[in-house]
């Protein structure tokens, strides 16, 4: 299977409507795979942005993604072109269901429904078997030893990332936030430090704090927010982020 990088991915440029629309219907009657591998292509920034947000080391990262790729060549497989709809938004579920499928698989310790280990991670569960099902997300749970039941302290160990895995990471990290000082550039200076100090700082500031300090009313606060924000959104995604990733 053709594989990517996120930076290759990132750079990729988008298709037309006509050109993926062409790619598709190349694929699907002829079997061109080089019309398959340029939908794969123009559309690997989707499986890496899901990756992006669950996986916590790069070996994941990178099944993550294989996984997201499948599910964009299964969205290849059976897109309709009678839809009216852009191949991004119809694969856009085969990916995450691929990517959440893999993460059951990777993230725990032992074989959990795709359902459960979501609501494990999101905190939906209560009672013992969400204690256990947390534990599993968390690559440790009590294990039978011989009808002798282990206690917290002999879970198994999450393994640490080797110096390579840390460098990947920390590259991938730089390349996105290159990216968002690049959208951050479209807006002005007011908009720009409404948005750093409201949304991306670590502790955002109370609104009347944030006007105040710029001379502004919480309603023009709130007005200049919300555009800055629609501006922001519109730009990153231009520059290849998902609409989930911008959740």
């Amino acid at each position: 299977m053709m594989t990517t990088t996120l930076q290759a991915a990132m750079r990729e440029p988008l298709l037309t409507v006509d050109t993926e629309r062409d790619a598709i219907r190349r694929w699907q009657n002829d079997g061109d795979r080089r019309a398959l591998e340029l939908l794969l292509r123009s559309h690997a920034r989707q499986a890496w942005s899901q990756a992006l947000r669950f996986a916590d080391n790069p070996v994941d990262l990178d099944d993550l993604v294989a996984e997201g790729m499948i599910g964009l060549m299964r969205a290849a497989d059976s897109f309709d072109l009678k839809l009216n709809l852009r191949f991004s938004t119809y694969a856009a579920y085969w990916v995450m269901n691929g990517v959440f499928t893999a993460l059951a698989r990777i993230g725990t310790v032992i074989d959990m429904p795709v359902r459960t280990y979501l609501d494990a991670r999101m905190g939906r569960l209560s009672g013992d078997d969400g204690g256990l099902s947390h534990l599993a997300t968390q690559g440790a749970v009590p294990l039978d030893a011989g009808g002798e039941e282990q206690t917290l302290s002999d879970r198994l160990p999450c393994s640490s990332l080797t110096p390579a895995e840390l460098a990947e990471m920390r590259s991938a990290q730089v390349f996105l936030r290159r990216l968002l000082r690049q959208a951050l550039a479209s807006l002005d200076p007011t908009e720009k430090e409404i948005i750093l100090r409201r949304r991306l700082a670590t502790d955002p500031e109370p609104p009347e704090v944030v006007a105040a300090d710029l001379g502004l009313s919480l309603q023009g606060l709130r007005q200049r927010e919300t555009r800055a924000l629609t501006r922001l959104r519109r730009d990153l995604l231009a520059l290849g982020f998902s609409r989930t990733m911008l959740h």
